[in-house]
């Protein structure tokens, strides 16, 4: 293996990175227009914990996401971490906007006491203010504040590795699917 300074292309990229497991979530936030608040919901993968000491964690968005336009624009977003069970919650909220919105109207949330964007059913949530973004590359990087954050305990994980989503079993129980 030699470091001659050339690029990595992007599909070598996607290749390795395939093979490293993460968590499943779904991101929310929300914009207020003329007729009302409108609520935006997209699968994620890409978020992490920047900091315990201010508690501060970031999501990675691409630039033309109309979800991120409205995150900057509200300045606040929840995420709600997936169990096994959200396969199909996971596949609805990683399509087009105009099919995202279709799918918010069956979902089982409500808005965060905090910031106002939707808190899904799910082992995790958190409730962010944005602190910071950042260009980099194709993306831009949000951290924010985690002002309100809830778990529990047990149960199964959404996790996504090879292109594809795969259920943790309990990690108490030792269980992997």
């Amino acid at each position: 293996m030699t470091m001659s300074g050339c690029r990595v292309a992007s599909s070598d990229l996607r290749d390795a990175m395939r093979n490293f497991a993460t968590g499943v979530a779904v991101a929310t936030t929300y914009a207020d227009r003329a007729h009302g608040r409108e609520h935006d919901a997209v699968t994620v993968n890409s978020l992490t914990s920047v900091s315990l000491d201010p508690p501060r964690v970031s999501l990675c968005l691409r630039h033309e996401s109309t979800f991120l336009a409205d995150l900057l624009e509200s300045k606040v977003w929840a995420v709600s971490i997936l169990d096994g069970a959200s396969r199909s919650v996971a596949a609805r909220f990683a399509r087009d906007r105009a099919s995202r919105a279709v799918s918010l109207g069956g979902l089982l949330a409500e808005p965060g006491a905090r910031t106002g964007a939707l808190v899904i059913e799910a082992p995790a949530w958190l409730e962010c203010a944005l602190y910071s973004s950042y260009e980099i590359g194709d993306h831009t990087m949000v951290v924010g504040d985690v002002v309100a954050a809830g778990a529990r305990a047990g149960g199964t994980h959404l996790i996504f590795l090879y292109g594809r989503y795969h259920v943790l079993g309990d990690p108490s129980k030792g269980a992997f699917t």
